[in-house]
């Protein structure tokens, strides 16, 4: 049977049946990054026990399923405009050292959601922990404006020595692919109903920009969302009669390729 890396899928907002069905079509792993609880969070407490419901009760969910879970850690681009909130989030996160636990294989999402100032703020201080600490990130790209967003963030990687190879901007579109690329950064693309990819405009992006440095996504959520995207993604792809190594690569061994760069990522396939 064919092997599946959702490298990114938050799976707090899914049913055990979900589980149940991604196991059945093939996902052996998945990434699980920081995400918003659906409602404005009122304390840092909130975040806390949150990041530690990813680290703990999720990796142990997917298991009984033969699935192996990984969690990424971060003050979410959707909620980081909150002041005083989010910056001592941020700082409980720091101290309470949540970056070092096991399974945590990198610090994300992060980026923009609104693109304002705020956000930047939160971004470019999480961006600085990942190029202080050596870890890998995830970089949200905003849901509208994504050429905006990402003329921004180039302006951020201009002021910085940052290490690409490190780095996955993710909810790339026609319009973001070739910028992502061309810095040396790791691209994904969200295969998800109505707000971001199909898997027909996947084949075209794959197909004009190659499958190097590329990795297929659910982004699965609160929203109408699907958890088996990869899969689905790769039949399409089949269909289409893409070649086997370019399938294989954007949905299971670019992100493996990605996450093993983190000490904490110790699945081996």
């Amino acid at each position: 049977m064919t092997r599946y890396f959702d490298p990114h899928i938050h799976m707090y907002s899914r049913t055990t049946d979900d589980y149940e069905r991604m196991s059945v079509a093939g996902i052996e792993v998945i990434v699980q990054p920081s995400f918003w609880l659906g409602s404005p969070r009122t304390s840092v407490g909130t975040f806390v026990d949150y990041w530690e419901h990813l680290i703990t009760f999720e990796s142990k969910r997917a298991e009984e399923f033969g699935i192996h879970h990984y969690a990424c850690i971060s003050v979410n681009p959707k909620e980081s405009i909150e002041r005083p909130l989010a910056l001592d989030a941020l700082d409980v996160m720091m101290r309470k050292q949540l970056l070092k636990r096991e399974r945590v294989v990198a610090l994300g999402e992060i980026g923009y959601n609104i693109i304002n100032d705020l956000e930047e703020e939160l971004f470019v201080k999480q961006l600085d922990i990942c190029k202080r600490e050596n870890l890998l990130a995830m970089i949200h790209l905003p849901h509208n404006n994504k050429l905006e967003g990402m003329k921004r963030m180039q302006k951020i990687f201009e002021t910085g020595h940052y290490d690409f190879n490190k780095i996955l901007i993710d909810h790339n579109t026609e319009e973001t692919i070739k910028m992502t690329l061309e810095i040396g950064a790791w691209a994904g693309l969200s295969v998800y109903p109505v707000t971001k990819l199909s898997p027909d405009r996947v084949i075209r992006i794959v197909n004009q920009h190659g499958s190097d440095r590329i990795m297929v996504n659910s982004a699965a959520d609160w929203g109408v969302s699907n958890p088996l995207s990869v899969p689905l993604t790769a039949s399409e792809m089949r269909k289409n009669l893409c070649k086997t190594d370019d399938i294989e690569k954007v949905t299971f061994f670019n992100a493996f390729n990605f996450y093993k760069q983190s000490e904490k990522f110790t699945w081996k396939p």
